[in-house]
């Protein structure tokens, strides 16, 4: 049994929360009042109140939260008082870190204050371990809460846009955020900051289609049709005092977000970027996007777009670095499997180097081309000797790029005069030409038999058996 007598005179401070996502139970105005009916009934006195309303309790960096510590529980000239009161444990926060919410209750201990929680009512004392870990429990729900209720809220938004229509934010320049009613008709265009009404209203975005929707459309055309370069795009539009998103002048960064945003196309995409909870946000992989083609119209033509993305692409050093360096690792692991192979068959250590830098095999990365994929191989003109040459398909954006090669047997007729070839996914020689796994020491085995028919012309000898071409 407690002795209610011994809470005579004592005093507290009380918290209040309100974030936008609870419901009307846990308004400041029903919490205070709890409170102060627990503070009446056990002879507690109130001598300040601090509040957030509108804030999130996913977080501690909250005006109210932060003054509650720094003007009255760290404060020595503050004046006394024993109590903190909390009307639940959700309202001193939902932290998903359950260490985080105990980190600052035991700064209250500290400083000699105890948290109350009033739905809760007095810990009991004497059964510390049970008090404990019912507390523990309240954190662990409060924390469920938000992690269910943001599930909801993402699975509800990725449904949405699915759709093709924005599930939030605002839009990008040149465009602007358009409503539709409930039968997907026009309704009118919103303001900055503006929110739809009615639940079954939706939003897309659209070309703003004044002067600046007309800035991109330049821009575009400067840099994929005129061939500028990036810093003198922006030069150019800053001399035409033409004002960027944020009404100062162009930068690099500012055009190179343009010529990548696929909005303009008409393309809407969610899910770039992963920040839910509070937490520190990061950029999802592509996989993971939700991408709508042809959702709104467009400001850019397509072929236009595309012709700016690979110009784009070649722009970067760490782009064409990351190109080379995956061919090098290519090479070295191709050539080590069929160096590998020719010493299994005798050949001598020597004599295998020398053939696998005189087989016919060129490589290129994937490069993605509208709905489908390209490789561009370029081969040195001593290969024009041969009549096949083996071309490896690398894609760069795979980490364990050794296991996502792509092997295809493309007759040295069909490259250029400047020896180059474009190999489309989508083109009947790709299915033709490509080798698949279990065929691969059979065409190794056709190269090399290229090279020592070469060889023999040149009458270079080579100890092979022949058993085993």
């Amino acid at each position: 049994m407690l002795n209610i007598l011994q809470e005579k005179h004592k005093k507290a401070v009380a918290y209040y929360r309100h974030s936008a996502e609870d419901k009307q139970e846990n308004s400041i105005a029903i919490q205070r009042g709890h409170t102060q009916k627990f503070a009446l009934e056990h002879q507690i006195e109130i001598i300040h109140e601090e509040m957030d309303e509108g804030k999130s309790g996913l977080v501690a960096n909250r005006p109210g939260f932060e003054r509650l510590f720094s003007n009255w529980i760290k404060n020595p000239e503050a004046p006394a008082f024993d109590y903190i009161l909390v009307y639940d444990v959700s309202r001193w926060g939902r932290f998903q870190d359950q260490d985080e919410a105990a980190y600052f209750s035991r700064i209250c201990t500290q400083f000699g204050k105890k948290i109350i929680y009033v739905s809760l009512g007095f810990p009991n004392d004497e059964n510390s371990l049970i008090s404990g870990f019912g507390l523990m429990v309240e954190r662990y729900m409060a924390s469920e809460y938000s992690r269910q209720l943001s599930s909801k809220v993402f699975h509800g938004s990725v449904k949405v846009s699915q759709q093709g229509f924005s599930a939030g934010g605002t839009a990008v320049y040149g465009m602007i955020r358009e409503l539709l009613d409930i039968n997907k008709d026009h309704v009118r265009f919103l303001d900055i900051g503006e929110h739809k009404q009615i639940s079954n209203e939706r939003v897309v975005f659209a070309p703003k289609n004044d002067a600046t929707t007309e800035t991109v459309r330049n821009i575009f055309h400067l840099f994929a049709a005129e061939r500028y370069s990036i810093l003198k795009i922006a030069d150019h539009l800053n001399k035409q005092n033409i004002p960027s998103a944020n009404c100062k002048l162009w930068d690099k960064s500012k055009i190179i977000r343009i010529l990548l945003n696929e909005i303009y196309i008409g393309t809407h995409i969610y899910n770039r970027t992963w920040r839910r909870l509070k937490q520190k946000s990061r950029r999802n992989p592509r996989s993971e996007w939700v991408i709508v083609p042809d959702t709104f119209k467009a400001v850019i033509d397509k072929e236009l777009f595309r012709q700016a993305q690979e110009r784009l692409y070649w722009i970067f050093p760490s782009n064409w670095r990351k190109g080379i360096n995956t061919i090098k690792r290519a090479k070295k692991n191709i050539h080590h499997v069929i160096f590998k192979w020719l010493l299994n068959k005798g050949v001598a250590e020597w004599d295998s180097d020398y053939i696998i830098s005189e087989l016919g095999i060129a490589f290129s990365i994937k490069h993605e081309y509208h709905n489908t994929f390209c490789w561009c191989f370029n081969i040195p003109e001593k290969l024009r000797k041969y009549d096949y040459v083996l071309c490896i398909g690398v894609d760069p954006n795979q980490k364990k790029t050794d296991s996502h090669y792509e092997f295809f047997l493309i007759p040295t007729s069909h490259f250029s005069h400047i020896n180059f070839f474009i190999l489309f996914g989508n083109s009947t020689l790709y299915h033709s030409s490509k080798i698949e796994n279990n065929r691969l020491e059979e065409t190794i085995k056709l190269l090399i038999k290229q090279f020592k028919n070469s060889a023999k012309r040149h009458k270079v000898k080579f100890q092979f058996m022949d058993d085993w071409l």
